[in-house]
């Protein structure tokens, strides 16, 4: 069987088999990130999933291999964008830490930096995201943890690395403890905690915010480097 992408030899000039290929991969994902999110996986067949993308039913399993192979996907699109959004702050985290000069000043700022980057990840997107697509996301990865599933292990994964890890590492140089000492991971679960508190129903219904804007993303991150600046400040008191 000839693969869905296939140009014929003959007839209208088109484009190429990698720039087509690329672009039904696209909409795949995109599109399944609305679906999963709406239908959960039991719930999203693969015949939905084409239709929604306008693309022929044996593309997904000539992209994806099959609806796993797709919902995976959607996970490692999630996984390089978080990787995308934090790599610069981090590298700077490793430098920083590597060289073992900076003061405690510096640190601190890095710590800020980071914690604003993580913000903007949760809440703002990519140039090219739209409040519709950056709301999937977060319904996409809402249904897979009520559904438990195990592909967002590997999510879950690059987190650690690109966000919890390199906070965990400031925080350590801060109190003056290892990375891996306990009170070093629960102040980095509840420094980080101050921002990812306001992805629940419960902190937006407080607020009375109905949606977010990039002005109250701008407000949850000065408050989050505040907070964050004054506990340091104390303890270093």
């Amino acid at each position: 069987m000839l693969a869905p992408e296939t140009i014929p030899a003959r007839g209208p000039r088109r484009a190429p088999v990698s720039t087509r290929g690329a672009d039904t991969r696209r909409r795949l994902i995109e599109t399944a990130i609305e679906v999963f999110a709406r239908h959960g996986y039991d719930g999203t067949s693969t015949r939905l999933l084409a239709e929604r993308a306008g693309v022929n039913l044996p593309a997904i399993q000539y992209h994806f291999g099959s609806k796993e192979g797709l919902y995976r996907a959607v996970v490692g699109y999630f996984a390089d964008y978080i990787e995308r959004q934090m790599a610069p702050v981090g590298a700077r985290v490793r430098t920083a830490l590597a060289d073992g000069k900076a003061s405690r000043a510096a640190i601190l700022a890095l710590l800020t930096e980071l914690l604003e980057n993580f913000v903007a990840l949760i809440f703002v997107g990519g140039e090219d995201d739209t409040r519709a697509s950056i709301e999937s996301r977060k319904a996409f990865i809402a249904r897979a943890e009520v559904e438990r599933s195990a592909a967002l292990e590997s999510l879950y994964a690059t987190m650690r690395r690109c966000v919890v890890e390199p906070c965990a590492a400031l925080v350590a140089r801060l109190i003056g403890r290892s990375p891996k000492d306990e009170q070093t991971r629960l102040r980095t679960t509840a420094i980080l905690g101050q921002a990812a508190v306001f992805c629940n129903k419960p902190a937006s219904r407080s607020m009375q915010w109905s949606r977010m804007n990039r002005a109250r993303v701008r407000a949850v991150q000065r408050v989050v480097c505040e907070h964050t600046r004054a506990i340091f400040a104390g303890r270093a008191r």
